[in-house]
């Protein structure tokens, strides 16, 4: 029989399997008991560690002491007592170092989680120290797990905000259809017929289809302002500079006021997605300016490059808090707002809205573009910015 047991080899007999078993189980206890001891909450780890200390210095103390006596020819022990006094005290306050250390590695990491999550960066998580507290390892472990809930649910939320932004945009749209192609065709029709009762030879007649005449046209026209605010077709149909031009005009001429638009970079289609939101992102931007601002002038700044495209609407206006506007508002600004953010962040953009230096707002959006979105859709011809 093979000699492989280590006791066999050294002792030349075989030995029982009863003892085989204690062997194995003393050299479990040896290897469970480091992890028991890392495992220790901080309180009893500082209480061992300076234990530990106190025991080694009465020991070693002593038996330095007693040697030392034995060997010097100083009678001065006081030197000798102040010396071993300052030897235990570095000890104690290394060893003390060490151990909190190590016992407050995973606080720290958990304090740096913290921060990290209350500037908005909801992906970083709380590292697991190893010789950290239990108790410490598991509010690490119950903030991990909220965080990942927190996120499914922002997943989850995002999700929803999408299918109600798409369901509404849709809606904008059939509306817009039926407003251009029923309501504002009637209206046309109806004024074409007041405009032939213009000129019947009864002059009551004639009067009071010149007042509907001025009405339906106010009406008409109206049909066909809230048309192009709910769905614009230029956007479909020329792409996000023609569109934002038309808006630009349109604000300007509602508002009588400059509303300077400017253009830079690639003129190739983005994707629809992308131009509907910037495009979303400036009526609304321009909606805010014309109900709260009090501006006196108006500035569209687009820039778009390979990579990326932004797009910025600042006015001279008296401005506002965004965190007071956001939070409660009532006359609608908040949910603009909310409504902006929410678009931008459904596709991978950044949304920031802050006062300007001297006076006025300015709202910017930020949008990457995937590898060769940018190229996707070619711009019409004859289109400018």
């Amino acid at each position: 029989m093979a000699l492989t047991d280590p006791l066999v080899r050294r002792t030349g007999a075989p030995i029982s399997v009863a003892a085989r078993r204690e062997s194995k189980r003393a050299a479990s206890s040896r290897a469970v008991l480091p992890w028991r001891l890392r495992r220790l909450p901080l309180l009893y780890k500082v209480l061992i560690a300076n234990a530990a200390i106190v025991v080694f210095g009465a020991v070693v103390g002593t038996w330095l002491t007693v040697l030392t006596v034995r060997h010097s020819q100083d009678d001065d022990p006081y030197g000798l007592a102040f010396g071993f006094a300052l030897l235990g005290t570095v000890l104690s306050v290394v060893v003390n170092f060490l151990v909190l250390r190590a016992a407050f590695r995973s606080l720290i990491s958990l304090e740096r989680t913290a921060t990290a999550v209350r500037q908005g960066d909801l992906t970083v998580r709380a590292e697991p120290a190893s010789f950290g507290d239990p108790q410490v390892a598991h509010l690490a472990e119950t903030f991990n797990a909220t965080l990942d809930e927190l996120a499914r649910d922002r997943g989850e939320l995002r999700s929803l905000a999408s299918q109600v932004i798409r369901a509404q945009e849709e809606e904008r749209k059939r509306i817009s259809r039926e407003l251009h192609d029923d309501t504002a065709q009637v209206l046309f029709a109806q004024l074409l017929r007041l405009t032939a009762l213009k000129a019947s030879p009864n002059l009551e007649v004639s009067r009071a289809a010149g007042a509907l005449e001025g009405s339906t046209a106010e009406a008409l026209e109206g049909v066909r302002r809230l048309a192009l605010e709910l769905r614009p077709p230029a956007l479909d149909d020329l792409g996000l500079l023609a569109a934002l031009g038309d808006l630009a005009q349109r604000f300007g001429e509602q508002l009588g006021i400059p509303v300077d638009y400017q253009a830079r970079g690639p003129r190739g289609r983005l994707p629809a997605e992308v131009e509907l939101v910037l495009y979303r992102v400036a009526q609304e931007a321009l909606t805010n300016v014309a109900k709260h601002a009090r501006a006196s002038h108006v500035w569209i700044d687009l820039d778009r490059t390979l990579e990326d495209v932004s797009i910025s609407v600042r006015d001279d206006g008296r401005g506002f808090d965004p965190a007071a506007a956001t939070a409660s508002d009532g006359r609608g600004i908040g949910l603009g707002l909310f409504g902006m953010e929410e678009r931008v962040a459904l596709v991978g953009g950044k949304f920031k809205i802050w006062p300007r230096r001297g006076g006025g707002t300015e709202i910017f959006a930020f949008i990457p573009l995937s590898h060769g979105a940018g190229q996707e859709r070619q711009t019409p011809p004859g289109t400018t910015a």
